[in-house]
């Protein structure tokens, strides 16, 4: 089927404001790498949920439709977005999701998750940012990796890596192995070695953990705040390598940011690691195995250390304008799903 003019495509976040920090630039250069001929890109708004027109609904991180610290705005909202999703099923509208995380962050409550599962029963495509993401029964689906950001950041220098400095960066969440990388790296006997933590922390329980140890340790130091990208280019720039120490990696935009940037990333192995490493090399990704100790710590670095590397990470197969064609036909697969 061919279209004549653009199909209009509602992205689930708010309109990018001026001024307004913008903590993943994943979105804004999506819809900006789309062609205006095959692509027309409103926003998601809550005055606008019944009568803001569009083809097909482009969804991320559904939970943000419906999360909010008060109970009682958590539960209007949770109906009003099942209402929103009534209306796009009668009115045929194609809805496409983008698999960013096989499960919230956090447990959401239980009227979150049953409107949540209303919304994967509609959704007529699902893109998967690699290939480790799970098939849903019943549920079309289609590979478009996720853009670098080259685009987005200033490309650092090697004049800038502080020898022996290891970042970890984003939001930082207890369960995502924060503590089993600060207790090892202090187990660790390298005092050339110096460990920098930055991003916000998803508690003060977090915050004051990093906060005490990092005071017990002169090689740790924190900047637990939301990190402007000034400055968070910047604390990449210095690393000599960025640690992610989860538990469990399905897709990492920190392992491509850093990348992006020409940083090599230690992480732990799984299917979505391995698929990384494969893509750009060895020598660019270093998998630990196991629980993060000091030993594999120690393993980590040294192998980081000891491979040969190009001044920069090959990243054609992530360029935006392919990323965003195959996006776009996504979503006229959606349309003819629906038709």
């Amino acid at each position: 089927m061919s279209r004549s003019s653009a199909i209009t495509v509602m992205q689930s976040l708010s309109a990018p404001s001026r001024g307004k920090p913008i903590a993943n630039p994943y979105t804004r250069l999506l819809v900006e790498s789309m062609k205006s001929e095959r692509v027309k890109t409103v926003y998601f708004r809550w005055k606008g949920f019944l009568t803001d027109d569009f083809d097909v609904l482009h969804v991320h991180w559904p939970e943000v439709f419906v999360r909010h610290s008060n109970k009682l705005v958590h539960v209007a909202k949770c109906f009003a977005f099942f209402v929103f999703l009534m209306r796009v099923r009668l009115q045929k509208k194609a809805v496409v999701r983008t698999v960013h995380n096989l499960k919230p962050h956090e447990n959401g409550t239980w009227l979150e998750r049953r409107v949540l599962a209303q919304l994967d029963k509609q959704t007529h495509v699902r893109i998967a940012l690699n290939e480790a993401t799970p098939n849903a029964e019943g549920t079309l689906q289609v590979l478009v990796p996720h853009g670098h950001y080259r685009d987005w950041y200033e490309q650092p220098g090697h004049e800038l890596i502080v020898e022996g400095r290891l970042l970890a960066f984003g939001y930082i969440r207890a369960y995502k192995g924060i503590d089993a990388l600060v207790e090892s790296f202090r187990d660790l006997d390298e005092p050339m070695l110096t460990l920098h933590i930055a991003g916000r922390a998803d508690s003060d329980s977090t915050a004051g953990f990093l906060r005490e140890h990092s005071e017990q340790d002169p090689r740790i130091s924190l900047d637990i705040r939301f990190v402007p990208d000034e400055d968070l280019a910047t604390a990449i720039a210095e690393a000599e390598a960025v640690i992610l120490p989860y538990r469990e990696v399905h897709n990492s935009g920190v392992a491509l940011l850093a990348l992006s940037l020409n940083r090599p990333v230690i992480m732990r192995r799984s299917a979505a690691a391995e698929l990384m490493q494969n893509e750009f090399g060895a020598e660019w990704v270093t998998l630990f195995d196991g629980e993060l100790t000091a030993d594999a710590l120690q393993g980590a670095i040294k192998a980081t250390r000891d491979r040969q590397r190009a001044e920069r990470v090959d990243m054609s197969s992530r360029e935006w304008p392919l990323l965003a064609e195959k996006t776009a036909d996504a979503y006229m697969l959606a349309i003819r799903t629906v038709q």
